[in-house]
């Protein structure tokens, strides 16, 4: 069982590597997506610009329920006030994103 020995501390010392070389981009990168950024509540004519798209627009999305929003009442006829987090705007922009891509290597 020596092979499988030498075989698990080469296997291991790969891992330490790797990690080694990984980690510090990783940190970074998770430092600059959650601490970075704060999470910001936006009305529509601030969201819509934030997510590259006209008011009318994030209002059907909303209509539809295909993004993220919190509605607050309105009084009178017209159109509900809508909240947006600037969090679950990325979210769904990264999703969205996930959705309309197709890697080369992958299968239809």
């Amino acid at each position: 069982m020596i092979g499988d020995k030498a075989a698990t501390e080469f296997l291991e010392a790969i891992v330490d590597r790797v990690a080694e070389k990984l980690l510090p981009t990783i940190i970074e990168q998770l430092k600059t997506e959650s601490i970075g950024k704060p999470d910001i509540t936006m009305e529509v004519h601030e969201a819509a610009p934030y997510i590259g798209i006209s008011p009318e627009m994030l209002y059907k999305l909303c209509a539809n329920k295909r993004i993220p929003h919190i509605p607050l009442s309105s009084t009178g006829r017209g159109r509900p006030k809508l909240l947006f987090s600037s969090a679950s705007i990325d979210t769904w922009k990264k999703e969205q994103e996930k959705m309309h891509y197709k890697k080369e290597d992958q299968n239809e």
